[in-house]
């Protein structure tokens, strides 16, 4: 509990953070430990920036130098930060209807589709996730579910806008760091749970866990679930939904909204929706299974707030690929598919996005791809044996390797590689040698960095992006 000397400190403040080169005149600077760094070794840079208090971790934290502006030890930090942020901002999340998807794939895809179709709709949204957060132009986040503080400004500017609603990405991190505590949802999501993350989980269970706690947390009403899914049908037969609103999708098995027929025609996908015990034909400008997935969820939380099956079905079918996900940059001469760009970064992922496109062309498929460093390295094994179940060929390059030597983690992937593959480490290197290998009707998919705009090679975060590198490319070969 705070006391009221720091609850009137805290209401006063003219702002909060949790980094002490943010700190401007006025500013509270909360010192965390974290994973990384400790905040409390940056207290005295805070305070010459301008910090009017200081909030510490006080456990194992001896002060031995007066500071002179007001300070307040709290053991657990941490936890408490939520609480702070909450008499800070006045918990902007009870004015906006926030929507949390969380998932291993199709966060980024649902959010922004969701605010899309929000926009056709006539109504007002922004959104939060890996591309960044705010209605139209998006500013970059650290993360993609940000800090309690973060989270809490931007619902704030969200709600100084009068905007009515905000979907966001919700990371297995954020659950367990209690990032989204004291957040109100108006509606939750689940898209899929697949492997990812184990570096940080340790196992896939304890992922699992975090993934599914999500769902019996805070007062939320509105649930959204993908019962095809494992873990969906686990919350389904677990949770109580008697005083809940729940809305079930799937496509193989039976739920609330139901997809049937998928097709490709025309250059675009079609497919049934079931709803009701009537069926409706969309046509949408995306591609791939794994996005029918991610347009019922879309479609779940539209029905959710009483928009009418005609006027969601005309949102769709407006629909544009998100920056990096599935994201074509060069079409063949019959309309389909040539490059693509994709976010793709574990198994199950790949494994969607080649399947799709084994779903459109039985033309050669070639696949670039990498694997990150300093993180789940089980991932590079089940990776290579989608790319050799579906590519034709494959090259094999960096994608973040981070403090890891690239060649090693190269050499983790080729040793499971059986189809037709080369080596190139450099990155902008293998996506030249891609762009060549490609034959009239050929398709490639370059996987792993999608929207990216950098590659972090030893702690540094080099300018990068595959997308302008494959466009120069093609500039010079058209």
């Amino acid at each position: 509990m705070m006391n009221e000397a720091l609850k009137k400190i805290i209401s006063e403040g003219k702002d909060l953070t949790l980094n002490s080169q943010d700190v401007k005149k006025g500013s509270i600077f909360i010192a965390i430990v974290g994973l990384e760094f400790d905040g409390r070794d940056f207290i005295e840079e805070a305070i010459k920036n301008g910090a009017s208090a200081v909030i510490y971790e006080s456990a194992n934290y001896s002060k031995n130098k007066a500071w002179n502006v007001p300070s307040f030890g709290i053991e657990n930090l941490n936890q408490k930060i939520a609480e702070i942020a909450e008499l800070f901002f006045q918990n902007p999340s009870q004015s906006i209807k926030v929507i949390g998807v969380t998932g291993t794939n199709g966060k980024t895809s649902v959010v922004g589709w969701l605010q899309q179709c929000f926009s056709s709709l006539n109504q007002s949204a922004g959104s939060i996730g890996t591309l960044g957060s705010g209605e139209k132009n998006l500013k970059k986040t650290l993360n993609t579910t940000p800090d309690t503080i973060a989270l809490n400004r931007i619902l704030n500017d969200f709600k100084k806008k009068g905007i009515q609603y905000a979907a966001m990405e919700v990371s297995s991190h954020a659950i367990k760091q209690n990032r989204i505590a004291n957040i109100v949802f108006d509606i939750k999501v689940l898209t899929n749970v697949t492997r990812d993350h184990l570096d940080y989980h340790k196992t896939l269970a304890n992922y699992q866990k975090i993934k599914k706690q999500f769902f019996s947390d805070g007062e939320c009403k509105n649930f959204i679930l993908n019962i095809d899914d494992c873990i969906g049908q686990e919350l389904l037969m677990e949770v109580d939904w008697s005083e809940k609103n729940l809305t079930t999708y799937a496509i193989d098995v039976q739920a609330d909204l139901m997809a049937q027929n998928i097709v490709y025609k025309d250059r675009k996908m079609m497919f049934d929706l079931l709803y009701k015990d009537k069926a409706y034909n969309l046509s949408t400008n995306v591609f791939g299974t794994h996005n029918v997935y991610n347009i019922l969820g879309v479609i779940g939380c539209l029905l959710t707030y009483q928009f009418s099956i005609d006027q969601i079905i005309k949102a769709i079918e407006l629909l544009k690929s998100i920056p990096g996900r599935n994201e074509i940059i060069q079409v063949s001469k019959e309309g389909w598919p040539r490059v693509v760009l994709d976010y793709a970064h574990t198994p199950d992922a790949l494994k969607n996005v080649l399947q799709s496109l084994r779903a459109i062309s039985d033309n050669e498929i070639i696949l670039l791809f990498g694997c990150g460093g300093n993180r789940d390295k089980g991932k590079r094994r089940k990776m290579a044996l989608v790319a050799n179940e579906y590519a034709d060929k494959v090259i094999v390059t960096t994608d973040n390797p981070r403090y890891e030597d690239p060649l090693e983690i190269i050499k983790d992937i080729t040793k499971n590689i059986t189809t037709s593959h080369v080596v190139i480490e450099s990155r902008e290197q293998a996506i030249k040698k891609a762009i060549g290998m490609m034959e009239e009707n050929s398709i490639l998919l370059i996987a792993g960095k999608g929207h990216e705009q950098h590659q972090e090679i030893k702690g540094i975060k080099y300018q990068f992006s595959d997308k302008d590198i494959a466009l120069l490319e093609l500039g010079g070969i058209t």
